[in-house]
C-alpha cells in the first residue's frame, strides 16, 4: 500500500479585506462591549467549488490562547458559496477586565482548503493553510468619549530629537501614512490606551499628517496633529 502524506504549509497575515483564499471575514475589526454575553461575525466562502475547514480561536497580545473568551464552533467546515457565523462568547471573570480603557485582544480563523477527489490520488498532496488575524476591541461600558472622534485627542511634539504622539484616550488608536512635510516617517502605528509612541520625524515639521482607521475599519483621511 502507498502511503500519502499530506503536507500543511501554515502562514499567517493581518490585512485590511481580512480575507484568506476563497474564505472571508465580515469585518477587519471587532468591538466586543464589555457588558455583552457575545459577539458575532460573519465569515464567507466565494469560492465556487472548494469547501474549507476553518479553525477559530482568540490570542492575546504575545499570541498566547485565551482561556477567557472563546469562540463557537472552534472548528467547522464551510462549504462552497455559503456563509457561517462565528460567535465570540467571553467566559472569565469581567470583572478582570480594564474598567478605564480598552483591552486587545486578536481573532485567528486559520483556513484549510480541502482535496478534490484529483488532489486525493496524488501521493504526497500540498494544502496551503492561511491564518486571518483581526483585532478585538474589548470596550468598558464605562467608557464615555466618541471613538469615532478620538484621534482628535492626540498630542504631538518633538522630544530629544524623536516625534513624540501620545494617546490620553482610552481607546486603541489606529493609524497608518504617518508622515512629516509629505515624507512618510511610518507605516503603521497602533497606540495603546494612555501612551505614547515615538516616531524617527526626520525634518521638523509643523504637523503630524495620518489617516485614522475607525471602529468599521474605514480610512479617515488627512488628519492632523500639531507639533
Amino acid at each position: 500500500m502507498v502511503k500519502k502524506t499530506i503536507f500543511v504549509l501554515i502562514s499567517a497575515f493581518c490585512c485590511q479585506q481580512a480575507y484568506a483564499g476563497g474564505v472571508s471575514l465580515g469585518a477587519t475589526r471587532l468591538v466586543y462591549p464589555a457588558s455583552k454575553e457575545q459577539v458575532t461575525l460573519k465569515i464567507y466562502n466565494t469560492d465556487e467549488k472548494g469547501n474549507y475547514l476553518v479553525q477559530s480561536w482568540i490570542s492575546d497580545e504575545n499570541n498566547n490562547k485565551s482561556k477567557e473568551f472563546i469562540i463557537t464552533p472552534p472548528l467547522f467546515v464551510i462549504k462552497s458559496g455559503s456563509d457561517n457565523l462565528l460567535k465570540v462568547v467571553f467566559s472569565g471573570d469581567k470583572d478582570s477586565l480594564p474598567k478605564d480603557r480598552e483591552k486587545l485582544l486578536f481573532l485567528n480563523a486559520k483556513v484549510i482548503p480541502s482535496l478534490s477527489e484529483q488532489e486525493q490520488k496524488i501521493d504526497n498532496a500540498l494544502l496551503i493553510s492561511t491564518t486571518t488575524k483581526i483585532k478585538v476591541f474589548v470596550r468598558p461600558d464605562s467608557i464615555k468619549e466618541d471613538p469615532f472622534e478620538s484621534y482628535k485627542l492626540l498630542k504631538c511634539s518633538y522630544d530629544a530629537g524623536k516625534i513624540k504622539v501620545t494617546n490620553p484616550s482610552p481607546f486603541y488608536m489606529n493609524l497608518v501614512s504617518l508622515s512629516v512635510n509629505r515624507k512618510e516617517i511610518s507605516g503603521a502605528e497602533t497606540i495603546s490606551p494612555m501612551s505614547s509612541v515615538y516616531l524617527d520625524g526626520g525634518s521638523k515639521g509643523s504637523f503630524l499628517s495620518f489617516d485614522f482607521i475607525n471602529d468599521y475599519g474605514v480610512q479617515v483621511k488627512n488628519r492632523q496633529c500639531h507639533l
